[in-house]
């Protein structure tokens, strides 16, 4: 009898959620946001810790405006300082965090300074990503937690379920992406080829279906450009012309396994890259051809005026730079290879000097 009350208390003690660790130092709820777009800056996030470095100079040199905490046991793919989504829009960066615990959504509109973006008494909802573009942002999740929703200063967020739309179908790990598609549009992907698509910036949502042979699970990024939403998996991309409305299958070519989220729109191309780096570059989703060797693993941000790109991977702890996408310098070197020190999301755009 002894045995069987252990086993169900140890259960229950594995199971139980780890207590939660302290809120982001110095970051209040309830201050207020003054966007303006003043100045360029690229900015990149940590998979873990929701460690975030700024550039005001063009990417050359790098500070560190944020650290959620330098535990490296909180994060991977379940904590509450697992960073699942990065966004910029309208002068305000985000970064979100969070899967399994909830975690925490931040913003900042000069790139140094951090506030809550959701009320002291309302925990933010955890996500898989997030998405912004023409004042909105979005954080997507799965069909029990759904899509969140919020406008310019994005500080109030509302729930869009998603119930009714799967009508009985299921869905898990939705990613999310925007596009300036006729004025702007979102569009969610998750399991079982689920698409979610906004046509009106989030305040009405539609459904639709990825085609077989898509695998029911491994969508990866969303990225838009020159007028197609493309989604990478494994072997293929759907790509759609339309919105988000139909969607068709082509094979990228790429012999190796993605990078983590490694699908990005620079240079007027999508660029796919492999975990280790190289990879394959298309205008329109079909024809693929191969990108440099010496073109870096992980996801890019272009600034479209000066031409620079940024290059973050979440299995280095650096970050990278080219000024013509063929030379690539590292110009910031973590100084631990610790695991909140792996930055895996990028951004850039205009915010308060």
């Amino acid at each position: 009898m002894r045995f069987f009350l252990i086993i169900p208390f140890l259960a229950a003690s594995l199971l139980a959620e780890k207590p939660k660790l302290p809120l982001p130092a110095g970051v209040p709820f309830g201050a207020s946001l003054s966007p303006k777009e003043e100045q360029p800056v690229f900015a990149v996030a940590s998979k873990q810790g929701a460690r975030v470095l700024v550039s005001r100079d063009d990417g050359v040199t790098w500070k560190q405006t944020l650290l959620g905490t330098d535990n490296p046991e909180d994060g991977g793919w379940h904590g509450q300082y697992a960073v699942y989504g990065m966004a910029q829009s309208d002068g305000v960066i985000g970064v979100f965090s969070g899967w399994g615990p909830t975690g925490y959504y931040l913003g900042s509109d000069n790139g140094t300074d951090w506030v809550h973006l959701t009320p002291k008494d309302e925990e933010a909802v955890s996500l898989w990503d997030a998405a912004a573009g023409k004042g909105v942002m979005i954080t997507s999740a799965d069909q029990w937690r759904g899509i969140q929703i919020a406008e310019k200063p994005f500080q109030k967020w509302r729930k869009q379920p998603l119930k009714d739309l799967l009508d009985g179908g299921k869905t898990h790990h939705i990613i999310c992406g925007f596009g300036d598609f006729e004025g702007g549009s979102f569009i969610a992907i998750g399991d079982n080829r689920h698409v979610f698509y906004s046509e009106d910036l989030g305040k009405n949502w539609l459904h639709s279906h990825i085609p077989e042979p898509a695998p029911d699970k491994g969508q990866n990024t969303i990225a838009f450009g020159n007028g197609v939403f493309m989604c990478d998996y494994e072997a293929q991309v759907a790509r759609s012309v339309d919105g988000g409305k139909t969607w068709t299958l082509h094979s990228h070519g790429l012999n190796k396994s993605a990078a983590w989220r490694g699908l990005s729109f620079v240079r007027g191309e999508f660029w796919l890259t492999s975990r280790n780096g190289g990879g394959r570059k298309s205008k329109d989703g079909i024809t693929w051809t191969d990108l440099p060797e010496a073109t870096p693993a992980g996801r890019f941000v272009e600034d479209a005026d000066t031409g620079t790109l940024i290059n973050v991977c979440r299995k280095r702890h650096s970050i990278m730079r080219s000024t013509d996408d063929a030379n690539w310098k590292t110009v910031f070197e973590a100084p631990t290879k610790d695991v909140t020190w792996s930055f895996s999301f990028a951004t850039q755009g205009n915010v308060r000097k």
